[in-house]
């Protein structure tokens, strides 16, 4: 789950870091999820209807999410209204699942390990095709 405040949002579409996280994301998981999360203080939308129109639009938020959906058709984009309520949200998808290895998780999402990992993986494969031969 990548959670994401609106002003990070905002700023990871800006960016365009937010299609690298959906590309990673979709790589490494079964189910890459979005979790965005508002500010409780503030209005839950992410702009004005009158913003709103029928065309794709490069200044939209709106026009932005269908395009990383779009390109993401596996990435699920998941609501919060604040903390509390995303906590609420967290719990719910934990239950019945194992508990998770937070450090080979960590060890995974850097590209130290995934370049050993692959590093790894060809060195087993020529060990295996020399004993082949």
């Amino acid at each position: 789950v990548e959670r994401k405040s609106i002003s990070d949002l905002f700023g990871s579409f800006a960016s365009g870091r937010l299609f690298t996280q959906a590309e990673s994301m979709g790589k490494h998981y079964k189910v890459p999820c979005l979790l965005i999360e508002f500010d409780p203080a503030k209005t839950f939308s992410l702009q004005n209807k009158s913003d709103i129109g029928p065309d794709i639009r490069t200044d939209s938020i709106c026009s932005k999410m269908a395009l990383l959906t779009m390109h993401h058709p596996r990435l699920r984009l998941l609501w919060s209204r604040s903390p509390h309520e995303t906590l609420k949200l967290f719990k719910t998808l934990k239950a019945n699942h194992e508990e998770v290895d937070v450090d080979r998780a960590v060890a995974i999402g850097s590209n130290e390990s995934i370049d050993a990992l692959l590093e790894a993986k060809d060195a087993c494969e020529g060990e295996e095709e020399n004993e082949i031969n």
